[in-house]
């Protein structure tokens, strides 16, 4: 099995301006929601409570507006890497600068795909015109306060996606920038097959660039997240240890409700999603639609290859079987060479290191991971 994946891929092997790509690195604002008021129409501050009215600091106080996240399960560690701070203090991965030194410099990467780690729990939100009016002002936040600073930042613009008619606007707003590769879609309790996100699919289809989910960090806490099966969890590590389920869910209603047929152009990419669930949904999807073809009869391909041409994973968290075989054999299922995109999660606590990780994988998995993937995911615009 291994002795296969070492040999060279099959596909296009030309080298590329670009050696290492990182998938999902997430940007902090230095000041709390306060940073997004030069972005936000004096109507639009009022309405978030973040006007003149009351002042922006946040020490010791709630922020006037909050974005739902998890305040149940929580890491005694904390959950960001403290030697990410810059030297003026401020949050791990608040500073452009310095994570460009410690994170792209320190790792030979050439480019860094940002997604906004405080607006994952945007979908929550119960307001949807709320969510709208974050979702923008963070988009140009994003553009003028990370893009500007270093070239090889590039990023997800980020939509509510509640009122789908709005996210699908703010697609063709915000994608005007080149610099924005894809669509980051905080998820919420409807999965993602239903026909109420295809506005969102079709202007990311007619822009030409991705959609992405990632962790919310409210799965199974708020009524508008994802639920979590089996009911609510105990533990912080129960809590991480289930998101995957998630992922499954949704990747298993986008292909059942033809998505892909609809939109054969659309690409989504599972970001900490986890692996291991892969095969299994492959191989039950392939048999169990054989079987239930009358009730589905829009999904015309194996879904096993909806998954290959258009759904894409990152690494982090990758797999640690004891023995390294098993991985392979995982990788191969999986279609790495096609599917998998190197993400290190910079700068929270499961960081993962590309100078270890990337070892773990077979030579010619190596080499498509590490840029080849994301290259041909996000186009031009990388």
């Amino acid at each position: 099995m291994t002795e296969l994946l070492d040999q060279p891929a099959s596909l296009d092997g030309t080298p590329t301006r670009y050696d290492l790509v990182d998938c999902d690195v997430h940007p902090i604002m230095k000041g709390g929601m306060g940073d997004l008021r030069p972005f936000l129409s004096h109507t639009a501050q009022r309405r978030l409570g973040l006007d003149e009215r009351r002042s922006l600091s946040t020490i010791g106080h709630r922020e006037p507006v909050s974005i739902p996240r998890n305040m149940l399960y929580v890491n005694q560690s904390g959950v960001l890497r403290d030697d990410a701070r810059a030297p003026d203090g401020s949050a791990p991965g608040a500073d452009p600068a310095f994570t460009a030194q410690q994170l792209l410099d320190g790792n030979a990467i050439d480019r860094a795909v940002l997604i906004g780690g405080e607006v994952l729990g945007l979908g929550a939100m119960p307001d949807p015109d709320a969510a709208a009016m974050i979702a923008s002002a963070y988009n140009d936040w994003l553009a003028a306060t990370w893009f500007d600073a270093d070239e090889r930042y590039r990023g997800y613009l980020v939509v509510g996606a509640q009122d789908p008619q709005q996210a699908a606007t703010e697609i063709r707003r915000a994608a005007a920038d080149r610099r924005f590769v894809g669509v980051l879609m905080p998820l919420t309790n409807i999965l993602m097959g239903q026909r109420h996100y295809y506005p969102i699919y079709e202007a990311a289809a007619e822009v030409g660039i991705p959609i992405a989910v990632h962790p919310n960090s409210g799965e199974g806490i708020f009524r508008t997240s994802p639920p979590m099966a089996g009911g609510t969890p105990t533990y912080y590590v129960e809590w991480h240890t289930g998101l995957s389920q998630v992922f499954q869910a949704n990747v298993i209603s986008l292909v059942v409700h033809g998505v892909f047929e609809r939109f054969p152009n659309l690409k989504v990419v599972i970001t900490e999603g986890g692996l291991g669930w892969i095969p299994d949904v492959m191989w039950r999807l392939d048999k169990n639609v054989k079987g239930l073809r009358d009730e589905v009869p829009w999904v015309k391909r194996l879904p096993s290859e909806y998954l290959v041409d258009h759904v894409r994973f990152t690494t982090q968290p990758m797999p640690e079987p004891r023995r390294r075989s098993h991985l392979h054999t995982l990788l191969e299922i999986a279609q790495a060479e096609r599917t998998l995109m190197f993400s290190s999660d910079y700068p929270h606590w499961d960081f993962d290191d590309p100078r270890h990780v990337l070892t773990t994988l077979p030579d010619a998995v190596r080499e498509r991971v590490k840029a080849a993937n994301a290259i041909e995911t996000y186009g031009d615009r990388l």
